[in-house]
């Protein structure tokens, strides 16, 4: 009954909306954290597209922080009204696996985004895309650009303080510093900030659980993380219909463990709903989370006692 409910409300939305969408330009500032898409890579970008529309052409500039660097890369691109889709032209970023922002090498991507607009708010969702000669070199990396009128800088100067103090925190005898990962330490922040809603208890057998999420409904860029006992453990990646799978290993010495699933965003249709599946050796359970901008859906893991 929920999915029949979201799909009908996501339906009226598109239609009351239609007449909005011809007469929308994309100026202004989007904001977004960028998901490299190829398995085993955990690194991430903060982006940012100021744009300026005249017409159909498209102006502007993508900032985005890497490891330690903020860059500024002049773009140019197009907007169609009748497909609501914005083309950007090939620009240089920084490949994923790069060890080092100075030594680093530039991958040559272009960007693909289709503008949604809800009452909840404003998203270019897509991907930038290699350009031929880097395709098998350069994954493709996945954004959800919310209108914002925040800037990058900000969002950077919101970590500064957790990235100071946790170095802080490391022993003058320590011949190694940790790189502090600036999308990971902003999550957390978030995270800590916004209360929980404890809703369930569930037993398990094993000490080593997978989960899988998927979206409940229609596809409306819903983001989410997830926390064990208050830890990161999944960066902000989108809900499809195509499983987000994590392993956990549980705590024994806990009474419990304690799992979040945080929305990152609402998507075009609130609140941030997921099914989450955990697979416990040969038992499966079904659960829905639903999370919001005001609280985080979380339930307890428990193990059985033999």
């Amino acid at each position: 009954m929920r999915k029949i409910f979201k799909w009908a409300i996501f339906l009226v939305c598109l239609v009351s909306n239609n007449k909005a969408f011809s007469q929308s330009t994309i100026d202004g500032n989007w904001y977004s954290t960028g998901t490299v898409e190829i398995e085993g890579s955990t690194n991430s970008y903060l982006g940012e597209l100021k744009l300026k529309q005249k017409g159909r052409a498209v102006s502007g500039q993508f900032n985005y922080y890497f490891r330690d660097s903020l860059f500024t890369i002049p773009i140019t691109g197009e907007f169609d009204y009748n497909s609501r889709y914005i083309l950007i032209n090939s620009f240089p970023i920084m490949l994923h696996s790069s060890t080092s922002t100075k030594l680093g090498v530039d991958c040559f991507m272009r960007g693909e985004f289709m503008l949604r607009i809800s009452r909840v708010g404003s998203y270019l969702a897509g991907k930038l895309i290699a350009d031929e000669k880097y395709k098998y070199t350069c994954p493709e990396i996945a954004f959800t650009f919310e209108k914002n009128n925040d800037s990058i800088a900000n969002q950077l100067q919101d970590v500064k303080q957790t990235t100071t103090n946790s170095i802080a925190n490391i022993s003058h005898k320590d011949s190694a510093i940790p790189t502090i990962d600036p999308v990971a330490a902003l999550i957390t922040k978030q995270f800590e900030n916004r209360p929980k809603y404890l809703f369930k208890d569930l037993y398990v057998d094993s000490s080593i659980v997978e989960l899988e999420f998927v979206d409940n409904g229609a596809i409306d860029y819903d983001s989410i993380s997830v926390f064990l006992n208050n830890k990161l453990v999944l960066k902000k990646t989108m809900l499809t219909h195509t499983p987000i799978k994590v392993k956990l290993i549980l705590d024994n010495k806990l009474p419990y463990n304690e799992l979040s699933m945080f929305a990152n965003n609402e998507g075009l249709i609130p609140p941030n709903t997921a099914t989450m599946t955990v697979i416990d050796g040969d038992n499966r359970t079904e659960i829905e989370m639903n999370s919001s901008l005001n609280s985080t859906a979380t339930l307890k893991l428990k193990r059985w006692r033999k």
